[in-house]
């Protein structure tokens, strides 16, 4: 990666993009419930309100992040405050808000937090995970969830600027023969649903469905995982279609565990349209990071913010396979990881590509008490392992398009 001063530049100029400019057209800018597991049966509700009209054009904004809670911070709620920070920093304010390994506790801290402002709904990915901060969680290996200790569950979360609408949680497969790196069983398992809302928005009048991802980890070296990602992923394409096709706007956010580079795999290729470079795809969504982030002084891409060594994301492309990683280096000898996107933010093809505008931006913490946030590695705290002390392994990312809704 480039030195500090190209990416101070670039994080001044989108501190002002997104603090001044989010108001003008998205054009003029940077470019508690249980899942239950045998209801697949899905809801839909109508959101739109009685006087809006076809063919209204909002801005649309939406932020994702894979918190770490249980990994990273063991399921406690005292840092949350930098979260709420990087949301407030977004103005105008998000309408969706997605955040991916949240602990239960800390998913109520929101629901407290944002109480009359945001709406809030949650789905384990884990209902007996011990990383959360309880060392027990034997209560939850029952087939009763009515007596679950919550304090073991960990999963994703959707927030509304305005009312969720039902539940709507999209089964996407991939729970049998789970494997870790070196081809072992999986323990604990998870379950994978994708959690989803229709969604009545402030100053959005149309019908908007949200949705909040994690799929399935870890590279197992005969491909196993790779394969479960590629067909959940296709399996969410899928079962949104029906959205698309009955006028809504759906944006979807999350850990897909999955590189966006089709020569890599066709992990996305059900997400990202025909006239996404390089390759294409055979889905219906646009992805927020897919301008080609070039220098301040018009230098060209810096390959430090890509995921791939030469950029493919050039004119006279409008829309690409490619963007920041979203993977937070873990220390001065794993600089490689700044080269994974794996995380995404992506709006329905009621929008277009001159509307997108992403940021991945990376939470490391500047001081051993873990107080202030900085964007720079080299200014990071670290362990007595030599490792940086950050919020999570992964960053925060905003994004926005301006949409048609109906």
């Amino acid at each position: 990666m480039r030195i500090r001063g190209i990416l101070a530049a670039f994080a001044v100029a989108l501190s002002v993009v997104l603090m001044v400019g989010l108001a003008q057209n998205g054009a003029d800018l940077l470019r508690a419930d249980r899942a239950t597991a045998t209801d697949t049966k899905r809801t839909a509700t109508d959101t739109q309100p009685a006087d809006a009209g076809p063919g209204t054009e909002v801005q649309l904004r939406a932020v994702t992040f894979n918190m770490c809670g249980g990994l990273c911070n063991k399921g406690g709620t005292d840092k949350l405050y930098h979260i709420e920070r990087e949301i407030s920093i977004f103005v105008p304010a998000p309408h969706l808000i997605m955040l991916q390994e949240v602990c239960y506790p800390q998913f109520e801290w929101f629901q407290n937090k944002y109480a009359g402002t945001y709406e809030f709904g949650f789905t384990p990915l884990l209902t007996n995970y011990t990383g959360c901060g309880v060392s027990d969680c034997s209560v939850n290996m029952d087939s009763d969830p009515n007596n679950d200790d919550k304090r073991c569950w960990i999963g994703q979360v959707v927030g509304a600027r305005g009312a969720l609408g039902p539940k709507d949680e999209i089964p996407l497969g991939g729970e049998n023969n789970q494997l870790d790196n070196a081809g072992n069983p999986l323990v604990p398992a998870r379950t994978f649903n994708a959690l989803c809302y229709d969604v009545t928005l402030v100053g959005v009048p149309g019908k908007v469905k949200g949705c909040s991802v994690h799929l399935r980890a870890f590279d197992d070296a005969k491909g196993v995982s790779d394969r479960a990602r590629s067909a959940q992923a296709a399996r969410l394409a899928s079962e949104l279609d029906e959205d698309i096709d009955a006028g809504k706007v759906v944006v979807v956010g999350g850990d897909f565990n999955a590189v966006p580079q089709p020569h890599k795999g066709p992990f996305l290729d059900s997400f990202y349209r025909s006239d996404a470079e390089p390759g294409g795809g055979i889905g219906r969504f646009y992805e927020a990071d897919s301008d080609d982030y070039g220098d301040p002084d018009g230098a060209g891409p810096d390959p430090g913010y890509w995921t791939m060594t030469d950029p493919d994301c050039v004119a006279p492309a409008k829309t690409c396979r490619s963007g920041q990683s979203t993977i937070v280096d873990l220390s001065p000898t794993q600089l490689d990881q700044r080269n994974s996107k794996i995380d995404y933010l992506f709006f329905s093809e009621a929008t277009t590509p001159e509307t997108l505008s992403g940021a991945s931006l990376p939470m490391y913490f500047d001081d051993a008490a873990r107080t202030s946030i900085t964007r720079f590695p080299e200014d990071a705290a670290k362990d007595a392992n030599g490792r940086y002390l950050k919020l999570s392994d992964h960053t925060f990312y905003r994004g926005q398009a301006t949409v048609t809704v109906s």
